[in-house]
């Protein structure tokens, strides 16, 4: 694609953002596999390590999965994102299946832990409390997509509280099991590589770039009562936020 050679950004991002609009358009669908590095190269007229980097790219965003010895195939959820914007409060669960999507629950361990000094800190605890842990991957149409882990006080979530009726979902429980109102949320978001336990419950290679938003939960009274990490493949949410 000759284009390339007259764009003055760095070739690796105008191939990026070449392949990425013919995702989009669906000149390759989800699922398919993408011709070889030598014929996309070619196509391109760019060098093969270009394009490994402007894959690289790709691949670090969630849209694309390269399989060693087999090929790059465009992720098989591209196309159909979960899009949220931050100043609503509701779970991923809830999100997804409002935006028409499926979601399932598959892994989930519970336990009891004492806080240490940053969570302690966070839910305004003494360390060494004890804490209920809650662990799960979830899965939004059919692909494992985030892994969630909460954090409370075993006073406002016993650990016994999450039985086979568990949704997946610890703010609709708390919700149930203790008429909780949340009244707002602190959040932070940044970028962090999945370490070797975040890997493998969301079946990617080590490394991948992963969205973790970290949130606090406040009662009616701003007693902080939960805190979670919860880490997104890239590829699969659209967060957005209203700025006024």
């Amino acid at each position: 694609m000759h284009e390339l050679k007259t764009d003055r950004r760095p070739l690796h991002i105008q191939a990026r953002h070449h392949l990425l609009n013919l995702i989009e358009e669906g000149t390759y669908e989800p699922g398919q596999q993408l011709p070889s590095e030598s014929d996309l190269a070619a196509q391109l007229g760019i060098s093969r390590p270009t394009l490994r980097e402007a894959l690289f790219n790709l691949e670090q965003e969630g849209l694309i999965v390269r399989k060693h010895g087999v090929g790059t195939f465009v992720a098989p959820a591209y196309g159909r994102r979960v899009k949220s914007g931050l100043e609503r409060l509701e779970s991923i669960l809830a999100l997804a299946e409002r935006q028409g999507m499926s979601t399932q629950m598959l892994r989930f361990n519970v336990s009891q832990v004492p806080a240490d000094e940053p969570i302690a800190e966070r839910l305004v605890l003494e360390p060494g409390a004890p804490l209920t842990t809650v662990r799960r991957t979830i899965a939004v149409d059919g692909r494992p997509a985030v892994y969630l882990v909460d954090f409370a006080s075993t006073a406002v979530l016993p650990p016994e509280a999450l039985d086979e009726s568990f949704n997946g979902s610890v703010l609709d429980l708390l919700a149930r099991i203790n008429n909780v109102r949340v009244r707002e949320a602190l959040a932070e978001i940044t970028a962090v590589n999945a370490d070797a336990r975040i890997a493998e419950q969301l079946e990617v290679d080590r490394g991948q770039a992963l969205l973790l938003l970290s949130e606090t939960l406040f009662a009616e009274d701003l007693t902080p009562i939960e805190f979670s990490r919860n880490y997104f493949l890239p590829g699969l949410f659209d967060f957005h936020i209203l700025r006024r």
